[in-house]
């Protein structure tokens, strides 16, 4: 058995031991005159150049989990261009691809199911689960721990940590995507915002909403924004101000000194509509969309009013 001071050394010297033999069986990607991207491509946490960046190197070398691995190129184009040659090369008994034969293959190897009932797919999965419970280090940490203390701790090229990084990647997928990162339309937003839903519905006008929100990334403040319902045909947001999230300018003295969000961290009311506000002009600033509150305590007249505006703006295109 591996002693724990075994343990310590082999797990701090993993990625070293792995820098040197890089750098012995991989010489020709550090010849002069090679093209970054094109003849190899570099690792952003060990800088090491490699001609592709796998899974593999990533969860054992690097104990990361690839989904917050940073977003860089992960295979070089010559890499691809010749893999792209082999896996088009056809077996001549199958008919298949040296790809899909592959495939098929592995698929059919996870899908046997032993004398147990299990499959190689849950033993695959088992088997992790335990190598991460199992490995302890002298901290106490199992890998999942370390794992976690890795991505909060690491510090890449941009100044960020691995979290931070995997949260901004994130982020900019589901704005890609338009998906929303906030779990969707409140049931209270939903019904209130109906008739106008129903109108653009009727009318055949596309808009953002619920699943699909809209969403903006500030380019000067770097913060991510989305909005309840966008219709970006005419340039327009409507965000459901409800009263016990949302901080109403007309309130009262005493009911502005007394507001604040029903749980989570404990915000002023001029917090709250401050943020409100920057986000609406984040978004006419990088979009050119302007935002229409509709707060809960005048909703009918504002639904209606909104109504108006959006039957004139179809008259006028």
């Amino acid at each position: 058995m591996m002693s724990s001071h075994s343990y310590k050394y082999c797990m701090k010297t993993k990625l070293d031991q792995f820098i040197s033999r890089n750098q012995k069986r991989n010489t020709h990607l550090y010849q002069h005159g090679l093209v970054a991207g094109h003849d190899y491509v570099v690792c952003p946490v060990s800088g090491e150049r490699l001609s592709m960046i796998k899974d593999n190197y990533i969860t054992k070398i690097l104990r990361m989990n690839p989904s917050e691995y940073p977003d860089v190129q992960r295979i070089c184009q010559k890499r691809k261009e010749n893999i792209k040659i082999g896996l088009h090369q056809i077996d001549s008994t199958t008919g298949l691809s040296k790809y899909e034969t592959g495939q098929q293959k592995a698929r059919s190897i996870l899908k046997e199911v032993d004398s147990n009932g299990i499959s190689g797919y849950k033993k695959k999965g088992e088997k992790t689960r335990a190598t991460h419970m199992a490995n302890i280090d002298e901290m106490g940490r199992n890998g999942y721990r370390r794992q976690a203390d890795y991505r909060l701790t690491t510090i890449l090229p941009n100044g960020l940590s691995v979290e931070q990084n995997a949260h901004i990647k994130q982020k900019d997928k589901l704005i890609a995507s338009k998906i929303s990162g906030t779990g969707g339309a409140s049931k209270l937003s939903k019904r209130i915002l109906r008739p106008i839903l129903d109108f653009l519905d009727a009318n055949d006008i596309a808009y953002y909403f619920d699943s699909t929100e809209y969403g903006i990334k500030d380019i000067d403040s770097g913060n991510y924004y989305f909005y309840d319902l966008t219709i970006t045909k005419f340039n327009i947001a409507i965000e459901y101000q409800s009263a016990a999230w949302h901080a109403n300018p007309m309130l009262s003295e005493d009911e502005w000194n007394r507001w604040s969000p029903p749980r989570g961290k404990k915000k002023t009311a001029k917090e709250v509509l401050q943020y409100d506000y920057n986000k609406a002009k984040a978004l006419y600033k990088n979009r050119g969309i302007v935002t229409y509150y509709v707060w809960q305590q005048t909703q009918d007249t504002t639904i209606e009013e909104l109504l108006c505006l959006l039957k004139t703006l179809i008259m006028k295109s």
